[in-house]
């Protein structure tokens, strides 16, 4: 039997090396000193293309731009020098022409006494990938495409730091009543708004501006360098601008009023404080009707905090339940002696504050939309009291957040089923101006509700539209005359003449009307004398709470029975 030379076993082992690089799945390649590639695997040419023999025989600018080669040089020479692996990560073009992340190792070995450079390339192109779409999520909203608050917010302190005497100025807009469009029409049309905005929104913005969706509806504009008073007036009108044309949605059509709110950088103000800035402008553009701006300052920041404050209480005592109270003003028929009704009325007792005014309060309880709650809580306390009197009516104000609000309808027939409440026994009084703004939805709920027995009010009339013509367009039981016109009775031929005129028109239609505000008996006269058949005000009863309602109520009943 032969023994096995020195060249034989040089060949083993060059055999036993080309079959485990050849099993490796990922590409290899082996570096002499002299920066030649000695060895390649098949997972290395299937990345880079060509065969072994190509990449052992082509020097490494021959397929290598010039910066990659030296920086390729310089890594290589570097493990050389030190012995020490090296990582590195860089971008090359597989044989596909797709661009590849790849992750290259490099390890000194010395095979057969000769010192070699071990390069194994690792494909990371799918994990970059999932990162750089993770990061985009992390800075974009998935809806619209657009920057979200953290991405603005960092865009906001990267201007101050490199712009250190720019002045950026951050408008937010929030599309007004948004949600309860979303509510009516579904996810899909209140998604396609937005879509829709947003790119009418991208499509005004200059190039040096920047555009982000900050939040469920409100949006952002950003602009790097804003001089003054005047050019944030103009940037807020170019905004309002965008509500101009209504906008294609897949239920049609669809106009959007807009409120903006600006602020801009001043020394030693960051992003956090910036944006804080806008909302509070924006908190109080909200506050005015729609397609109205505001643009920041100390004093609208206090009035803003202050209102904020009173959200936060009003929110905390309707949890709470022991702060609010419901008073009940008794509403007298044509005789002054019979009570055809009470209105409901509610009241707020703070710890701290007192008796806070429900002028204070009802604003901001309809514009955060505590309206809702908060409306349901006066029914039914209001309905489980006045269940025990089923021969009077009870009055509950119903907002135009409410009537927006969806299957309001519903919870309200709700409500008076669980106190076993007749809704023939209720009135629901809402505005003319919000009735007269009453969408196809909005009618419907209250057309179920008339449809139950449940009597509609037109309240406060003459402090809306104004307009007589009205009365017969709309679906009522009964007017209100507002208090403002029987104070001035007394001194105001105009008030007598609109008064006889409501009167006049309520007895041709067949609706009811009441006076509200009556304080003397000169007014009461008048009043019945023109064919007034209800009556409230002081001079019959001031509002009273829930214990002393009762009592009012039943010392009324006894009086009827006797």
């Amino acid at each position: 039997m032969g023994h096995t030379g020195q060249g034989d076993a040089s060949v083993v082992r060059d055999t036993c090396l080309r079959t485990m690089l050849e099993a490796l799945p990922s590409p290899v390649l082996l570096i002499d000193r002299a920066d030649r590639v000695v060895e390649v695997n098949a997972a290395f040419c299937a990345l880079c293309g060509n065969d072994r023999n190509y990449w052992i025989s082509t020097p490494l600018d021959a397929y290598l731009p010039p910066h990659q080669v030296q920086r390729f040089l310089a890594e290589h020479a570097q493990v050389f020098a030190t012995g020490e692996d090296l990582e590195t990560e860089e971008i090359v073009r597989g044989q596909d022409g797709r661009y590849r992340y790849v992750v290259t190792r490099r390890r000194l070995i010395d095979l057969h006494g000769e010192l070699l450079v071990l390069t194994i390339l690792t494909d990371v192109t799918t994990l970059r990938e999932a990162e750089a779409r993770v990061r985009h999520l992390a800075y974009h909203d998935p809806l619209t495409g657009l920057p979200n608050r953290t991405a603005l917010n960092e865009q906001v302190d990267a201007m101050l730091a490199t712009q250190p005497s720019a002045h950026p100025a951050l408008l937010l807009i929030d599309l007004h009543q948004f949600k309860d469009i979303n509510d009516a029409f579904g996810d899909s049309v209140g998604d396609a708004l937005l879509q829709a905005f947003a790119n009418r929104l991208a499509g005004v913005a200059r190039e040096s501006d920047r555009v982000a969706r900050t939040g469920g509806d409100t949006f952002a504009l950003l602009i790097d360098d804003c001089q003054g008073v005047a050019a944030a007036e103009a940037a807020c009108h170019r905004l309002l601008t965008l509500s101009e044309t209504p906008f294609a949605s897949p239920a049609g059509a669809v106009t959007l009023g807009l409120s903006v709110g600006c602020a801009w950088a001043e020394p030693g103000v960051g992003a956090a404080e910036l944006h804080r800035r806008a909302e509070f402008a924006l908190y109080e553009a909200k506050q005015q009707p729609a397609n109205e701006f505001r643009l920041f300052d100390c004093a609208l920041a206090a009035e803003v905090q202050a209102r904020r404050t009173m959200e936060a209480d009003l929110r905390a005592a309707l949890a709470a339940g022991n702060q609010l109270d419901v008073h009940y003003q008794p509403v007298i028929d044509a005789s002054g002696q019979r009570v055809v009704c009470v209105e409901a009325l509610v009241r707020w007792n703070h710890p701290q504050r007192g008796t806070i005014p429900p002028a204070s309060f009802i604003p901001i309880a309809e514009t955060s939309g505590l309206i809702v709650p908060l409306g349901e809580w006066v029914l039914d306390r209001a309905a489980a009291m006045m269940a025990k009197f089923p021969n009077i009516a009870l009055a509950v104000n119903l907002s135009p957040i409410q009537l927006r609000s969806p299957e309001i309808d519903t919870r309200v027939l709700t409500i008076l089923a669980r106190h076993g409440m007749n809704p023939a026994q209720l009135q629901l009084e809402v505005t003319e101006s919000a009735m007269l703004a009453m969408d196809a939805l909005v009618q419907a709920r209250l057309s179920r509700l008339r449809s139950a027995g449940v009597q509609l009010v037109l309240d406060d009339f003459g402090t809306g539209y104004s307009s007589l013509s009205h009365l017969h367009k709309l679906a009522i039981d009964r007017v209100k005359i507002d208090q403002s016109f029987v104070r001035d009775l007394g001194s105001s031929q105009d008030a007598r003449a609109i008064i006889q005129a409501v009167l006049g028109i309520g007895q041709s239609l067949g609706i009811g009307v009441t006076a509200e505000g009556v304080e003397d008996e000169m007014q009461q006269l008048f009043l019945r004398a023109s064919g007034c058949n209800e009556f409230q005000g002081y001079l019959f009863s001031r509002p009273l709470n829930a214990p002393d309602a009762v009592a009012f109520l039943e010392a009324h009943r006894a009086r009827e029975a006797a």
